[in-house]
C-alpha cells in the first residue's frame, strides 16, 4: 500500500474507535437526562468527519466543510458558554436535526470508500447501518400530523 492508503486505513481505525465510544440509546434524544451524552454525540460524529477528511481536504471526497459540521459548528458557537441546565430542555427534534445530517454526511463518505478495493470499509459501513436505525425509531417517535387543510395555505391544499 502507498502511504497515502496506509494513512486512510489508519484514520478508518480511529473512526470505528470513535463510533464505538459513542452509544445511540433509543431515548439519547428524549431524555433530558441524556443531554450530556448526546452533545458527546453530536461531538464525536463531527470527529469522525474530521478525522477521515485527515490532512487533505479532499480525502475521502469530502469537501472542505460539510452541511453537517457546518450546522454542529454553528450550534455550537450559539451555545458557547451556556450551561447544562440551558440545554436541558431543547427539543429532541432540534436534537435529532443536528445528529441527522452529520449521519448523512458520514454515509457519504463510506460510500464512496466503498467504491476502492484498498480499504476495508464494512464494520464502518455496519456502525452506521446500525446509528440509522436507531435515528429511523427516534424519529418515528416524533413525526407531526399534517395540519387541518383549514390552517394550510390555499397553494398547498390539493385540487379537488
Amino acid at each position: 500500500m502507498t502511504a497515502e492508503a496506509d494513512a486512510m486505513v489508519e484514520r478508518l481505525r480511529r473512526v470505528l474507535a470513535l463510533l464505538q465510544a459513542t452509544p445511540f440509546p433509543l431515548d439519547l434524544i428524549d431524555n433530558p437526562g441524556r443531554t450530556g451524552q448526546w452533545l458527546v454525540a453530536l461531538q464525536n460524529l463531527q470527529q469522525c468527519l474530521a478525522v477521515l477528511r485527515g490532512d487533505s481536504r479532499t480525502s475521502a471526497g469530502l469537501p472542505a466543510e460539510s452541511r453537517g459540521e457546518r450546522l454542529a459548528r454553528m450550534f455550537n458557537r450559539m451555545i458557547a458558554g451556556l450551561p447544562m441546565a440551558c440545554l436541558v430542555e431543547l427539543s429532541p427534534v432540534i436534537k435529532l436535526g443536528l445528529l441527522r445530517p452529520l449521519l448523512q454526511d458520514l454515509d457519504m463518505a463510506e460510500r464512496r470508500l466503498r467504491g476502492s478495493p484498498v480499504y476495508e470499509v464494512t464494520a464502518l459501513g455496519a456502525w452506521l447501518s446500525q446509528y440509522r436505525i436507531v435515528m429511523a425509531e427516534m424519529a418515528a417517535r416524533h413525526v407531526a400530523p399534517d395540519p387541518p387543510v383549514d390552517l394550510r395555505p390555499p397553494e398547498t391544499v390539493p385540487a379537488g
